[in-house]
């Protein structure tokens, strides 16, 4: 298809290497060869009558107008794709459909296994990805990489002042913060003191997708400076590592709730106050009118209602 004499078969290499910056790379992501790569790429050139890719020492960068490109190409494709992808009606029993969700630890116990209960009875055609949540899930989701984000409503927790205003959102369920200890700690017993807590061990889960430390995750989240001994790769270890030791853990209430009937730790809540947490839910607008996106975001809604 040529408009105005651009070919729109190169958009996809066009998006390719502006992401990637090395022909090579670019040619493995879309399974074309590297010489078609650089075929691509010149033509591109000859089009924009620009480099878009240049050479700085072993390494390629974009120049001003690759890098003024990334953006639009990018939705221009995501909007593409939604209108071939989006059909006119949605029917449960039998759409083919696959989502990719993003989800808070706070949301694992409990709401996952009901999204994925009533999703496999209701919709046995659509195909789930989860991922936990990380620091690039607000890129990630303008950038079509993932369908729904169910996360704390912190702005801080993003590093951001605001949500990009493609992304529209639905607050959830309240979040409580509590802290625990093995149930035979030696120090603690039926409470515990805000001095107890701040002069505890402290261990916090700082999953590998940020790059903030856990002392800046716990700032972010609770607006309290602790030092963290240990960390884990999730909130979700956290009781899974108290028994027999000193240590105190703060989590998220349902997080200890899931092991409460089965670990022998105990819990408490927090002894000072903490900034008011929400769920939320976050999506890209381009989703807004795709029957098959809404149903499954107005289920995740209904449940964090229900439960």
């Amino acid at each position: 298809m040529q408009f105005h004499r651009f070919d729109l078969n190169l958009l996809i290499a066009l998006d390719t290497l502006l992401r990637e910056k090395n022909i090579t790379r670019a040619a493995e992501k879309v399974f074309v060869s590297q010489p078609a790569m650089s075929a691509a790429l010149h033509r591109l050139r000859d089009y924009f009558g620009d480099p878009l890719l240049v050479r700085v020492g072993r390494d390629m960068e974009l120049s001003p107008r690759g890098q003024s490109l990334i953006e639009p190409v990018r939705e221009a494709l995501l909007l593409i794709q939604a209108t071939l992808g989006t059909q006119p009606t949605f029917t449960a029993a039998t759409t083919q459909r696959e989502f990719r969700l993003i989800l808070s630890e706070a949301a694992v116990p409990g709401l996952l296994p009901a999204i994925l209960e009533r999703v496999s009875t209701e919709a046995p055609g659509i195909r789930i990805h989860i991922e936990l949540v990380s620091h690039t899930a607000l890129n990630r989701l303008e950038y079509g990489e993932i369908d729904l984000c169910l996360c704390l409503d912190s702005l801080r927790l993003f590093d951001v002042k605001a949500y990009p205003d493609t992304l529209r959102s639905v607050r959830l369920r309240a979040v409580r913060w509590v802290c625990a200890v093995d149930r035979d700690h030696p120090t603690v017993g039926d409470s515990i003191s805000a001095e107890q807590y701040f002069s505890l061990p402290h261990v916090f889960g700082r999953p590998s997708g940020y790059t903030a430390t856990a002392e800046e995750l716990v700032r972010r989240l609770l607006d309290i400076d602790l030092p963290v001994h240990i960390t884990v790769p999730s909130l979700l270890h956290l009781p899974l590592v108290l028994r027999g030791t000193r240590l105190v853990a703060t989590m998220p209430d349902r997080v200890m709730q899931m092991f409460a009937s089965t670990l022998a730790i105990k819990s408490f809540p927090l002894p000072f106050e903490t900034p008011p947490l929400h769920e939320i839910l976050l999506w890209h607008k381009r989703n807004d009118s795709d029957p098959a996106h809404a149903w499954l975001r107005d289920l995740v809604v209904r449940l964090t209602q229900e439960i």
